[in-house]
């Protein structure tokens, strides 16, 4: 009986942790279909829910590579709703996370792009665009990288003179 207790308890807290896992996928599944069903906006109560259930299933899941998709996921649902420090630390997680998931260096760029052209912040749009060079230095998005660091700052117009003088 004392060999047997143990197997039990294993067993036991297995089942109701793959039960979690299933109530949880089942609950993404039913917040997707109310988020994205309708062709009004979306619910800003289920968007958040909608993002916190992806990040718990990747919180639970860590090994599983759905977990790195749910993730980007969250990303862009939450920036859809002007939360930078959730959207933010979401980016975060993928790049410490999973560095080399496809979608990662996307996220990367996102957040320059984001500190560029919601919040006109020169400095950690920089940064941001600085981070994707080094960890992809030769990603897909690392001309536009340095393209966006070198007009950091400039006014419409001052594009628009910058342009014209490349022509000429």
């Amino acid at each position: 009986m004392k060999k047997l207790t143990p197997l039990l308890i294993i067993a036991l807290a297995m089942m109701i942790f793959s039960c979690g896992n299933e109530n949880l996928s089942d609950k993404i599944a039913k917040l997707e279909k109310q988020a994205f069903s309708t062709e009004s906006a979306m619910n800003p109560e289920i968007a958040e829910q909608l993002v916190d259930a992806y990040c718990d299933f990747a919180t639970q899941n860590t090994e599983n590579q759905q977990s790195a998709e749910y993730l980007f996921k969250a990303m862009d649902v939450s920036m859809n709703f002007d939360n930078p420090t959730k959207t933010f630390g979401i980016i975060d997680r993928l790049i410490a996370e999973y560095p080399d998931y496809e979608k990662t260096q996307m996220a990367v760029f996102v957040k320059g792009f984001i500190y560029e052209t919601r919040y006109n912040d020169v400095e950690q749009a920089k940064a941001a665009y600085e981070k994707y060079l080094e960890l992809y230095p030769d990603g897909e998005m690392a001309a536009d990288c340095r393209a966006s660091i070198e007009n950091l700052g400039l006014t419409p117009e001052e594009l628009v003179k910058k342009f014209e003088a490349m022509e000429e």
